[in-house]
């Protein structure tokens, strides 16, 4: 499927994300198994580390943050090389704005984003957290495009859904750490 992160199986970290992700699961259910495991594997754990949040590096290997900037890399008519190259710019879009949503939304609650250009919509000074939900829906619609169509357009449909399920895991997270 989608590549595996160092954290392994028996790691103490990687039970607790999982008890973590039940405890969302049970308050906001679903069928989509799949779904729990992506979130646990590809999310959670990955961005761990925390150099993994900002992974996506311009041609220089200059690490980018700026929403923008990533997205002009991910851009097949702009700077990606490849059409595997825009994948996974745009996974990793969807997985950030996730998981930033979803484990830190003070971060971004009541932020105001730049005017940002999505797609063909202008979305002038928006708060962060709207713009974050909008770019993360859509990056996983264009990653569905390419791979794995039917997980990236669960992720897409119920983003809202699953952005509250990792509240709930990081709520459970916070109260496991007192």
């Amino acid at each position: 499927m989608l590549g595996k992160t160092e954290v392994k199986e028996s790691h103490p970290l990687r039970r607790l994300f999982r008890s973590a992700l039940e405890y969302g699961f049970k308050l906001n259910t679903t069928d989509k198994a799949e779904i729990a495991d992506y979130i646990e594997e590809q999310i959670l754990c990955e961005f761990v580390h925390m150099d993994r949040l900002y992974k996506i590096r311009d041609a220089e290997g200059r690490k980018l943050e700026d929403m923008a900037d990533i997205l002009s890399e991910g851009d097949m008519l702009m700077n990606a090389q490849s059409f595997d190259r825009e994948f996974q710019v745009h996974k990793h879009i969807g997985d950030y704005t996730l998981f930033m949503l979803g484990m830190f939304p003070s971060i971004l609650c009541g932020r105001k984003g730049k005017e940002l250009l999505l797609g063909s919509i202008v979305v002038p000074g928006s708060s962060l957290s709207d713009l974050y939900e909008l770019q993360g829906r859509r990056s996983y619609r264009i990653a569905a495009e390419f791979k794995h169509r039917e997980l990236f357009m669960e992720l897409s449909s119920n983003f809202v859904k699953y952005r509250a399920i990792i509240e709930f895991a990081g709520t459970y997270l916070e109260s496991a750490g007192h």
